[in-house]
């Protein structure tokens, strides 16, 4: 073993890493109304994707619950992030997959083969597929659909496949049931939140396969009347560009002037989580012994800003010139909840810019060789492997901020930093002198 990789071993044994907290803040910024244009209906959005910069317009397209067409639209936002218009608001066709579906989640694929993919939340009728499917945008065809678990046959009616998301670099999707699988435990009340499970879909050329879950505990009914059917469950997910995935979780209390909302935006942390797909709890969740997902809590109150509306639906937008990402979110109209009208919501995701990238709690060399293995993945980086920004690419810009919180040895500390090429070298030799004295040390004990 060379002194470098004993230095590495032994560096990882002695460190002690910090208590998981947040790498990301949302801020809701402001909402609007989508207002159809004559002979076009807009009728229970449950989900949102973006498909990126359409003929110079923040192109969108909305799925709807049980209409066979989604719901294409522009935002156009100022600096800050706020919606300054909404326009080109019109149907896209899909054929009919089955009698009764309810598409709920939307994650688009990518302009070449200009698709996307909805999930599925329940199956109404015999011969009904509970899952994820790809439709053309082009055509509105079927193209695949995604084998799920059979655990999900365990769904409850109506708590399905509420969510969907798809990382930017295209490699992963993450869907969830809403509420508790029959198997998992009971569903949520105002005392105590309800377990779903966490799946993740992994990109095998341009089909997915089922790969690992885990379990999500969403919170407790907010407020404790118990008129009508309130609820609390997992409305939707999101892919950040640097892998981070948040939840959306929806509670609804029913008062006698009517329904009123809570949404609560979190971020999930997978540290030390089990993962439930195999063992005991792949068939089951009730008395089995696991570790759920940690999460963090970013945002919580009214999509509105008042009583709230059923906020379905949030997707990753465009990035702001200040380095925030817009995140929109769709409201149901449902026509049972009075409150709730087609409006569109504008949040801003802001990232907490880190160069210790191995979470030691200092900045140092050890990071600049984790920027330098990253160095030039444009899309899909992760924090780890040295994307300072969170921005999905690492970078000189990242490179920038490791050298802005590097902190030198005390002995050199007054020593300029070098230029990459040099850096990679000082380092090196440093960690190559230092792991030498541990093995010098260790051989006089001895």
């Amino acid at each position: 073993m060379n002194s470098l990789r004993l230095f590495c071993v032994l560096l990882t044994v002695s460190c002690a890493f910090p208590a998981h907290a947040a790498n990301w803040s949302v801020n809701r910024v402001n909402h609007a109304l989508l207002t159809p244009p004559g002979g076009v209906t807009v009728d229970q959005m449950s989900g949102v994707t973006y498909l990126g910069l359409v003929e110079g317009q923040h192109r969108f397209v909305a799925a709807q619950e049980t209409r066979s067409e989604l719901i294409g639209f522009d935002v156009t936002f100022d600096a800050a992030g706020a919606i300054t218009g909404i326009s080109n608001i019109a149907p896209i066709a899909i054929t009919p997959l089955e009698v009764g579906e309810d598409f709920e989640g939307i994650a688009f694929t990518n302009p070449t083969r200009n698709s996307v993919f909805l999930s599925d939340e329940d199956a109404l009728s015999a011969g009904d597929r509970l899952g994820v499917r790809e439709v053309s945008l082009a055509t509105g065809a079927e193209l695949q659909a995604v084998t799920i678990p059979t655990v999900f046959n365990n769904r409850r009616p109506n708590r399905g496949f509420e969510s969907l998301t798809r990382s930017p670099d295209g490699s992963v999707m993450w869907t969830a049931n809403e509420q508790s699988l029959t198997v998992d435990g009971p569903i949520s009340t105002s005392s105590a939140g309800t377990d779903v499970r966490l799946l993740k879909l992994n990109a095998a050329g341009d089909t997915f396969i089922a790969a690992p879950q885990f379990a999500y505990q969403v919170e407790p009914i907010h407020g404790t009347n118990t008129l009508g059917s309130p609820q609390s469950g997992l409305s939707d997910l999101v892919t950040l560009p640097d892998g981070t995935l948040i939840a959306l979780e929806r509670s609804v209390a029913v008062v006698f002037s009517g329904a009123v909302f809570l949404n609560r935006i979190y971020e999930v942390d997978f540290t030390g989580a089990t993962d439930v797909s195999v063992g005991p709890t792949a068939t089951g969740l009730n008395g089995q012994a696991f570790t759920r997902v940690g999460k963090e809590l970013l945002w919580s109150g009214a999509a509105d800003g008042t009583t709230g509306q059923n906020l379905e639906g949030l997707t990753l937008g465009p990035q702001l010139a200040n380095g925030d990402w817009m995140l929109l979110g769709v409201v149901d109209d449902e026509a049972t909840d009075t409150l709730s009208m087609n409006t569109i919501i504008a949040f801003t995701a802001t990232p907490v810019i880190s160069a210790d990238f191995n979470a030691d709690g200092v900045v140092d060399g050890v990071d600049f060789l984790q920027w330098q293995r990253g160095n030039g993945k444009t899309i899909g980086a992760t924090h780890q492997e040295g994307d300072a920004n969170r921005d999905g690419a690492v970078n000189a810009a990242d490179l920038e901020l490791w050298k802005g919180a590097f902190t030198a040895p005390a002995a050199n500390a007054s020593v300029a930093i070098p230029e990459p090429a040099s850096l990679l070298l000082s380092v090196a030799a440093a960690l190559a002198i230092t792991a030498q004295k541990k093995v010098r040390r260790a051989s006089r004990r001895t």
